[in-house]
């Protein structure tokens, strides 16, 4: 790619070519193979965009690097960035554009490209400059005009120069703001670059405007202009128009100058520039004080203030805080006035201070003495200068050394510093995080429990008199045993921090231990029908351990091997000794671990999973424990796993055998295997509830909560029961339920997407949703409620309480079917109707009945028909909705128009049947008579 200055100004001069191109490129760009043609094609593209759409020209620019950087093109990527630092800019997003152009001069600077370097600087200067940052833009220009002149780069001279004049113009210094702009159009002239010239015809029309040299600033303004219009230069033409409204405004043309702004204005609309379209504001809102419209200026005023980006300009500021106290003064409004000559006042010290001023004018004359400096060396021939110079150098080239050395030396210990420092606090966020995981799903751990603990109890002391069931005995014992082990669990992870966790081995048969802790999972895998095999030597095993901790390691290596198994799958216990240790292995043909993961298994508080969908429920110190515990024990602990196969831990734990008199010398050697034989069971089909109840559906992926919820409400609902999302959404679809209740966690399909799903499906949005959950905090309720669920109970929760809210739910759904069943034609879903996809449906029905009442051919398959629903699908939402079934809706509403018709005698029976879309007036008369007790004669 050429240099990219150049590039510009002939894509420019060469307008006609430029939409040519442009027209050519746009249909085949997108056809062409993705190589280096194509992203020159994007940059190209993006080039003649640059000044017409700054919005395409970034979408342009960014493909062009996306593209180099996937075919390892940097030459390219550079030229995309400063090409996309433009479009930025000229949209005014200047600290992304800085952003981009900072990474294309790291490129340059690496391919030491001294043009691209150069353009680059200036390009900073002139970003720094339109963010009114003076100082920093000088900097950036005094640094790259020796090296323009070194190349004999006369345009990047002729644009430094132009821009120096926009610094001194900012400052009111218009004599020199004006020698810049005379000096940048004598270099341009030179080249015959349009471009070029017509900026620093528009400029010199700026600068003599702020001087109040009118005839001047009109004269240069008419040839810029024209110029703009041969290059087809939409902000360039507008920044011109803008500036002759200006000095209409100052010549009080105010219609002039308007009609001037309104031109300008659609054209930096066009372009996208907000610097300019605030600027273009400012004169409108000075053209309307200047017509005496000054509540029509103010309003623009505070309209400007309110919306535009560009305000970090403190020149619009600075302009529209004087107008502004301008127009208050003029309508006698002074407080206000006041206000804002202060803040004016203000900006204007913020934005001409002596600070910028003295910056500005000392970096250019060091600029000057450093170019006379160059000269004398150059120019004497004498021996004593030149050896002044040289030693000079020198010592400035060896405190640089230093300097530099001393600069890496602090800069590498900062880093460090800060490396550590930002380490530190990943790791510290991490931990937070992991906590903080852990602390929710320990309550969510204990308040399922809780719930099935509290629930049947608190119902035994409402009605003592019907005793406590088996059942719910049983279930009390389960989840008392599982928070119990829960408790352990935290107690020893506490211990082990403390240190207070110590081995207490007493004698005892291992093998003997192991079978016990291995055969209490026997029932738990013939209920799940899985293939259990625990292969234990039939012999004894005598020594010295700790029976409660190798219980506890077993226990959490078989517990995590039946919870990532599937019903059906295979899990295997093995137990050996030899060579003085015993080695346990667990194995699952389960949906294993994720290799990325399996590094961190074994830390406290972590999770494979610990999304609201996972499969199952955990804390996440069961196999943190584990370790803590086989390494109290000087053993080893490692896993292997394969994503969909299952996984493998092997322990090993050192264990001195202890010689008895009988020594299992006559024992055989042979490995006793005991297989879990599946329960037998006959399969009774379930007798369905025809009980004239409405009818709930429990969505709850735990067997025991099902259970306790089901028992609790059989007595007055019909309860219908799925073990997950997916499961209720397919029934409640199948068989329209008139109240949900859903946990929050569940596996495959959480009751957050269920009930999103529940609430945007027009066939089940009027269900109502009670959403259960064991996360108390607030932002869980807020979440919960914004997904559309009516009703939300954190565990554990009163059952009366469940009941109460459940009958207040179906209860609002009966309020409406009480509107509609009253003889009033007039209903507002919106007073009855919570779901707005339930709202939206109705105010369709009425408006649709409202339409086509009167005529006897409309019917229920035109109803049907006019909302896109099946029979049976337009059949259950009404009936839902307002208990009338299509037909009944429509008859009655005709019948409720007929008799605001008799009310106001508007015509005879006869007439008013036909009216309101009846063929048979004495179908009409037995109609209405049963609707209304009364016939239509009488009715009035």
């Amino acid at each position: 790619m050429k240099k990219l200055s150049l590039l510009l100004s002939f894509l420019l001069c060469g307008s006609l070519y430029s939409q040519s191109r442009l027209d050519s490129l746009l249909p085949l760009v997108h056809t062409l193979p993705e190589d280096s043609t194509k992203v020159q094609a994007y940059l190209d593209i993006a080039w003649d965009l640059l000044r017409k759409d700054s919005k395409t020209s970034l979408i342009y620019a960014d493909s062009a690097g996306n593209l180099s950087k996937k075919l390892n093109l940097a030459t390219r990527l550079a030229h995309s960035k400063m090409t996309k630092s433009f479009a930025l800019s000229g949209m005014g997003n200047y600290r992304e554009a800085e952003s981009s152009l900072a990474g294309a001069l790291d490129l340059f600077n690496r391919f030491n490209d001294r043009e691209m370097i150069l353009d680059t600087k200036v390009e900073f200067g002139w970003l720094k400059q339109m963010q009114s940052q003076f100082d920093s833009a000088t900097i950036y220009f005094m640094a790259a005009l020796p090296m323009a002149e070194k190349l004999g780069d006369k345009n990047n001279e002729a644009r430094i120069h132009n821009y120096l004049g926009g610094i001194y113009k900012a400052q009111k210094q218009y004599d020199k703001a004006i020698d810049h702009y005379k000096i940048a159009l004598d270099l341009v002239e030179d080249l015959g670059i349009k471009v070029g010239i017509s900026a620093c015809l528009a400029n010199l029309a700026d600068a003599y405007t702020k001087i109040g040299k009118f005839d001047k600033a009109i004269a240069f303004s008419e040839r810029a202009i024209k110029l703009k219009k041969e290059l087809d230069d939409d902000l360039g033409a507008g920044r011109v128009l803008n500036n002759l409204g200006i000095i209409y405004n100052e010549l009080g043309y105010f219609g002039k100058a308007e009609h001037s702004f309104q031109k300008a204005l659609e054209m930096a609309n066009r372009v996208g520039n907000q610097k300019l379209i605030s600027s273009i504001r400012v004169g409108l809102m000075t053209a309307a004080y200047g017509k005496k419209e000054y509540e029509r200026s103010i309003e623009m005023g505070k309209n400007l203030l309110a919306t535009t980006d560009s305000l970090a300009d403190l020149e619009i500021q600075f302009n529209v805080r004087r107008q502004l106290s301008r127009a208050y003064g003029e309508l006698g409004q002074f407080k206000n006035a006041y206000k804002n000559a202060l803040l004016s006042l203000i900006i204007s010290d913020s934005l001409y201070n002596e600070k910028i001023l003295s910056t500005t004018n000392t970096l250019e004359a060091k600029y000057q003495n450093e170019q006379k400096a160059k000269e004398i060396a150059l120019l004497s021939s004498e021996k004593d200068l030149q050896q002044f110079q040289l030693q000079k150098r020198v010592n400035e080239r060896n405190v640089i050394i230093v300097l530099a050395l001393l600069a890496v030396i602090i800069a590498g210990l900062l880093y460090n510093q800060y490396h550590i420092k930002q380490r530190s606090n990943r790791d510290l966020r991490e931990l937070d995080k992991l906590k903080s995981n852990f602390f929710a799903n320990i309550s969510h751990e204990f308040r399922t429990p809780l719930t099935l603990i509290k629930g049947p109890i608190e119902e035994y002391e409402q009605n003592p008199e019907e005793p406590l069931s088996l059942d719910n005995a049983r279930m009390i014992r389960r989840n008392a045993n599982r928070v119990l082990g829960l408790v352990d669990q935290l107690l020893d992870i506490s211990r082990i921090d403390r240190g207070k966790l110590k081995l207490r081995p007493t004698e005892g048969d291992v093998y003997k231990c192991l079978r016990a802790a291995a055969f209490s999972f026997n029932s738990h895998a013939a209920q799940r029908h899985m293939d259990y095999r625990v292969n234990i030597p039939d012999e004894l095993l005598w020594a010295a351990f700790d029976r409660d901790k190798l219980e506890k390691i077993t226990y959490n290596l078989l517990s995590n091997g039946f919870k990532f198994s599937d019903d059906g799958d295979e899990v295997s216990f093995t137990a050996n000794y030899a060579m003085g240790e015993l080695d346990l292995q667990v194995m699952d043909s389960g949906r294993g671990i994720p290799e990325d993961r399996l590094p961190f298994i074994f830390d406290r508080f972590y999770q494979v999973d610990s999304s609201t969908t996972k499969e199952t429920e955990g804390s996440g110190i069961g196999l943190a424990l584990s370790k803590e515990l086989v390494v109290l024990m000087d053993g080893t602990i490692t896993v292997s796993s394969e994503t969909g196969k299952g996984s493998y831990f092997t322990v090993r734990l050192p264990i001195q055998k202890i010689k008895t008199e009988s020594g299992g010398s006559n024992k055989s050697d042979k490995t006793k295997k005991v297989i879990a034989a599946p329960v037998s069971e006959s399969y009774q089909f379930e007798e369905p509830d025809r009980r004239d109840l409405p009818q709930v559906l429990v969505v709850e992926d735990n067997l025991d909560m099902r259970h306790y919820l089901k028992e609790r409400l059989v007595k007055w609902y019909r309860v219908q029961e799925a073990i997950n999302g997916e499961d209720g959404l397919k029934k409640a679809a199948a068989n329209v339920p008139d109240l949900i209740i859903t946990d929050l966690m569940m596996p495959k399909m959480d009751g957050m997407e269920f009930c999103q799903k529940v609430k945007t499906d027009l066939n089940t949005s009027h269900i109502p949703v009670i959403m259960l959950t064991a996360k108390a905090g607030t932002e869980n309720k807020i979440a919960g409620l914004e997904t559309g669920a009516d009703d939300y109970l954190t565990k554990p929760f009163e059952g009366e309480e469940l009941l109460v809210r459940i009958k207040n739910l179906i209860a609002q759904r009966h309020r409406l079917w009480e509107v509609f069943a009253q003889r009033k034609t007039t209903v507002i879903p919106k007073k009855f109707v919570a779901s707005s996809m339930d709202q939206q449906f109705l105010e369709r029905v009425l408006a649709l009945l409202e339409n086509n009442f009167e005529n006897p051919d409309f019917s229920v398959r035109d109803m049907q028909r006019e909302l896109a629903m099946g029979n049976t699908q337009l059949h259950r939402k009404l009936k839902a909705l307002t208990n009338e079934a299509p037909g009944e809706l429509l008859r009655n509403f005709r019948l409720k128009k007929a008799a605001q018709l008799l009310i106001q005698k508007a015509d005879t029976v006869t007439q008013i049947a036909y009216r309101v879309g009846f063929n048979n007036p004495s179908y009409f008369t037995k109609c209405f008579k049963h609707f209304y007790r009364v016939p239509p004669s009488s009715y009035s």
